[in-house]
């Protein structure tokens, strides 16, 4: 294959998984073009046979969703008109869509080009229930299996939401590509030891209920072990979510020892992940994106990747998936169980950091699963 083309709807800057596909793909192909919204300010440094096609003007992903349905429409159809010129482009071997957006786009415009190979990658559950009725997002679920019947393949991060999918065709090749973090991204270099008298325990991601962050921020008045916590929060998070982190800091007389971080280049994220000790994957939310995290969850395995152990809630999936790992500690989300995990945690952080980056590097990469699907989809080609 010479040329791929990879469509994701929102910028991929805020999508790991389709950063390590891209990277992936760049060492297999003449050429790959992604074809994208314009969200961030920063891209990725992909190597020179990658071009980026942003569309419009750079506007973040909440002002995004805050804009008048006549832009979004507008927004769109670009964006369409974009995937489509490029897909036809006699050149092009292979069309990834990852997300629903994408796979809209093709399904409405696939008539107009000569057929190419169709890979379909959904890193989230669309809920139809959930979204506004006929907005562009509810469209696009609406027409998800629909628009998969005239798809080559198909891949997800997690075996569970297969059952999503029931009347898919049993002719089409179905990947499980986990979100694990990248061997190209989160290279050699990691945390092997603490740094000093403070132990920075991260969340990153987006910052809102169900991860266990209330109970962290009131246990930041304690010292566990001797040392001095602090909570850093990297990512997306509502203006009310973060008053009340800020007030019930406030209260426990922590203000201080909470940093909020906020949105950034990816590129910056394994530097800083790597500058914490101890990461926050706990998700104790209802939703079936929730409820089918085991493999899913790239920020759990991207802390394990930069050296750091991993305080997790104590779930069926998690379970599953992560039971076998020293470097994985379980929580009921209660205070005492958490503060008991964290004395655990910290006790044992010096070989808890190169367990976790040993088992990254053997079997818990993107490559190891990625590459065996792509050369399944050359083999079809």
């Amino acid at each position: 294959m010479k040329r791929a083309v990879v469509a994701v709807y929102v910028d991929p800057d805020f999508f790991p998984p389709t950063i390590n596909a891209i990277l992936n793909l760049a060492g297999q192909m003449d050429e790959v073009v992604v074809i994208s919204r314009n969200n961030s300010v920063d891209d990725y440094p992909y190597p020179p046979n990658v071009r980026l096609r942003k569309i419009g003007k750079q506007v973040s992903v909440r002002d995004m969703e805050k804009q008048p349905l006549l832009t979004k429409i507008s927004s769109f159809l670009q964006f369409s008109f974009s995937l489509y010129r490029e897909a036809k482009n006699k050149a092009t071997d292979l069309v990834l869509l990852y997300d629903p957006f994408a796979l809209f786009a093709f399904f409405v415009l696939r008539r107009f080009w000569h057929k190419k190979k169709v890979w379909y990658h959904n890193h989230d559950l669309p809920d139809l229930g959930k979204l506004r009725k006929y907005s562009l997002g509810y469209w696009a679920a609406k027409y998800e299996l629909k628009a998969m019947k005239h798809i080559d393949f198909f891949s997800l991060p997690s075996r569970e939401r297969l059952a999503f999918y029931p009347m898919l065709k049993p002719e089409i090749p179905v990947f499980i590509i986990p979100n694990y973090p990248s061997l190209q991204v989160y290279k050699r270099e990691h945390k092997t030891h603490f740094e000093n008298d403070r132990v920075r325990i991260i969340y990153q991601g987006f910052i809102g209920p169900g991860h266990g962050l209330e109970v962290i921020t009131k246990l930041l008045g304690e010292k566990i072990n001797g040392y001095e916590l602090q909570l850093v929060l990297k990512g997306s998070v509502s203006d009310d979510y973060r008053s009340s982190i800020d007030q019930l800091a406030k209260e426990y007389n922590v203000t201080g020892q909470v940093n909020w971080i906020g949105i950034g280049g990816y590129r910056d994220l394994p530097s800083l992940t790597r500058g914490c000790d101890i990461g926050i994957g706990i998700n104790a939310n209802s939703d079936a994106v929730s409820l089918t995290q085991g493999t899913s969850s790239n920020k759990i395995y991207e802390y394990a990747a930069s050296g750091l152990p991993v305080l997790v809630n104590n779930n069926e999936q998690f379970n599953k998936y992560l039971g076998s790992y020293g470097w994985v500690y379980f929580t009921d989300g209660s205070e005492i169980v958490t503060r008991k995990m964290l004395e655990a945690i910290i006790k044992n952080i010096p070989s808890d950091c190169k367990s976790g980056r040993k088992e990254f590097e053997n079997s818990l990469n993107f490559e190891m699963h990625f590459k065996p699907a792509l050369e399944k989809v050359f083999k079809g080609h």
